[in-house]
């Protein structure tokens, strides 16, 4: 940060600011106006004076991180980005919102340069901040023994109400002051308003003591006074705690018939309001995308100053390198891990686990307050906290949905591999997270342990139904439910070697190492663990698909079908995304051409009929689960040798021969 502020220059910064996103959210005739036109200020402060970073190289590792969570005010972060020389063109604002075009609804990670992550689900962006902030922390300490400034960057939030409505505000804020992430800072736009109205209808708590309470600093100023913001940064930036600025700013600042109220919120403010708004602000009229001419000849010694900034760094830090989270094929060391036989798939996992974060130091853990029961900890290492930040796990606490999106955080930044568990059921705290996760394809793992009903006495509330195919439906993530440890291996084999988020559905309860399972097979989602035995010439009666503890059931009902006569396949599907992606004629030489395929599986049949067809049987669950050790529920819901076989057998008999 240079030591004085030129008001004047910032001033038409941020002129420009709500020139350009009043012109653009007009010629979509959509989008969001009151935070361009209200955070004007912060905006041009951050990327005109504050924040080291370098438009020609948005991936400098030190650089500071600019996060919009609330993601809705996107042409203010898009009109930020033009100004200051990122590879952003006048064009693509004047596209705003349209086919095809960079400069969508929200900003989305990787469109445009300089979009450090994909907001708008409001929350996640504080979140994901948290655990870039928490990244950063950590390779500091790893990486910079000296303490030389290697990694010093500043992680800033632009957050709204809507933000700190949201409870994941409260999930990862609680976080962020028990771990003293002195390197974030949020700005919260303290406009009184949201969406439906006057925040005074349904958000009067006290702000700055909530946060106090977190353990971070709090300031309250004038959101569009730039020393008043350059009083706050500075103070904050020297503190040892995270700290709150809450910034009172005016929504659709400007506007005489729209500002301080709901309606600048997110109507385009049409051509008679943006005259007078334009007029108001002492925009001229004529010029559509009007950009001050101070700012534009500023540019090009702006962007000069801050590769200076990077070229400085270089230099200084020449000698440290730190690793990226890009892919690594870890297949024949995992394959080569000991593993006790007969475990739960979450006992394999935690195996693997111990392993490969020895040899992958950059791997980071963390569980919802679970580890000891999702398996989740790495063993020869500490937790993080406040004192040491260079342990490979985390305690998020019960705080599943921030976990989730710290954990897109900590991938965002782009050194760590991270990874975390909690109950499949629990999934649907994080969903939203993880979905994120899949739209901005980041390398995440998702361990998620107690995997059907036959974790037992815990019951309903905490026994997926539903949870595999709600997981199966989110486009770009990969969900694996192996059956043993040959599996098991294979998956993790997969999810490091691969691009995007891997969820690993795995057991609670012991099962058996199976003969013939496949690592390489694994990795197509799908493969024929027992081929049928030919009983009459060319008939094939069944092919029984399954996945993770239910495979070895499979396998025990061919054995019982096989000694009434009957010609039965199995095979092992422990990817549905993994087996689409062969294509179909891999998937019918896989399933065959049985009289009925069946699947058994301890979760809804919902997406299942795609490869069993209309007359497919599903033996699964498709009713909430009970509280009853799992002997007696996989005898209440069906699902023992005897009641397959007896309800297969009687299938065959009225439909097949009959």
């Amino acid at each position: 940060m240079t030591t004085t502020i030129n008001i004047p220059y910032l001033t038409q910064f941020a002129k420009s600011i709500r020139s350009l996103s009043i012109d653009a959210i007009n010629a979509a005739n959509s989008g969001h106006p009151g935070l361009p036109l209200g955070c004007a200020e912060i905006g041009a402060y951050l990327y005109g004076h504050a924040m080291n970073h370098n438009p020609k190289n948005p991936s400098w590792f030190n650089r500071d991180r600019f996060i919009l969570s609330a993601g809705h005010g996107s042409m203010l972060l898009y009109s930020c980005l033009y100004l200051t020389g990122y590879d952003i063109s006048l064009e693509d604002i004047k596209q705003f919102r349209q086919l095809n075009t960079p400069t969508a609804g929200h900003p989305e990670y990787q469109e445009v340069p300089g979009i450090e992550a994909t907001t708008g689900p409001l929350g996640q962006g504080l979140a994901m901040a948290a655990g870039m902030a928490l990244a950063h922390k950590r390779a500091s300490e790893q990486y910079d023994k000296a303490n030389t400034g290697f990694a010093d960057a500043t992680f800033y939030v632009l957050a709204g109400d809507g933000c700190l409505m949201e409870g994941i505000s409260s999930e990862v804020s609680s976080l962020a002051g028990h771990l003293q992430l002195n390197n974030l800072i949020v700005m919260y736009d303290s406009n009184d308003i949201c969406l439906d109205g006057p925040i005074t209808d349904c958000f009067t708590e006290d702000v700055a003591k909530r946060y106090e309470a977190y353990g971070w600093n709090t300031y309250t100023i004038n959101g569009h006074s730039f020393a008043e913001i350059d009083a706050a940064v500075t103070q904050a930036k020297a503190s040892q705690k995270p700290s709150l600025i809450i910034a009172k700013t005016t929504i659709g600042y400007g506007s005489p018939n729209r500002s301080g109220n709901s309606e600048s919120h997110g109507k385009p403010l049409g051509n008679d309001e943006s005259e007078l708004t334009k007029a108001a602000l002492d925009i001229p009229l004529d010029q559509l995308f009007w950009v001050d001419d101070t700012v534009a000849a500023e540019k090009s010694n702006l962007m000069t100053r801050l590769m200076g900034l990077e070229d400085t760094w270089n230099q200084t830090h020449s000698d440290l390198q730190v690793p990226k989270n890009t892919p690594i094929d870890l297949s024949s060391f995992i394959e080569e891990i000991s593993i006790k036989p007969d475990l739960a798939t979450r006992a394999s996992s935690s195996a693997v686990i111990q392993s490969i974060s020895t040899k992958v130091p950059h791997i980071i853990g963390g569980s919802a307050d679970l580890s000891c029961s999702d398996s989740t900890y790495i063993k020869q290492s500490d937790h993080i906290s406040a004192q040491h930040y260079t342990p490979q796990n985390i305690k998020y606490g019960v705080r599943e949905f921030a976990m989730a999106a710290m954990a897109n955080g900590i991938a965002l930044h782009g050194v760590y591999y991270p990874f975390m568990g909690t109950f499949l059921t629990f999934s649907d705290y994080m969903k939203n997270a993880i979905r994120l996760g899949a739209l901005m394809n980041l390398k995440v793992i998702y361990q998620l342990t107690h995997d059907s009903i036959f974790l037992g006495e815990d019951g309903p509330t905490h026994q997926p139904v539903e949870h595999l195919a709600s997981l199966r439906s989110i486009p770009n993530l990969t969900v694996i439910r192996p059956a043993d440890t040959t599996e098991v291996k294979a998956a993790w084999s997969f999810a490091l070697n691969h691009t995007g988020p891997v969820a690993l559905i795995l057991t609670r309860q012991g099962v058996p190492d199976l003969k013939y399972t496949q690592i390489d097979a694994v990795k197509k989602g799908g493969y024929v663990l027992q081929r049928e035995e030919q009983k009459e010439e060319g008939l094939h009666h069944f092919t029984l698909l399954a996945t993770g503890s239910e495979v070895s059931l499979a396998l025990d009902v061919a054995t019982e079908l096989n000694q009434q006569g009957k010609s039965v396949r199995v095979v092992s599907l422990p990817s549905c995304e993994l087996f689409d992606q062969q294509g179909r004629h891999y998937q019918d030489e896989i399933i065959g051409t049985p009289q009925k395929i069946v699947v058994i599986e301890a979760q809804s049949s919902f997406g299942w009929h795609k490869y069993i067809g209309r007359d497919g049987i599903a033996i699964t669950v498709d009713t909430f689960g009970k509280s009853a050790p799992a002997k007696d529920l996989k005898q209440d819901y069906g699902f023992t040798v005897t009641q397959i076989v007896e309800r297969l057998c009687t299938v065959y008999t009225s439909t097949l021969v009959g």
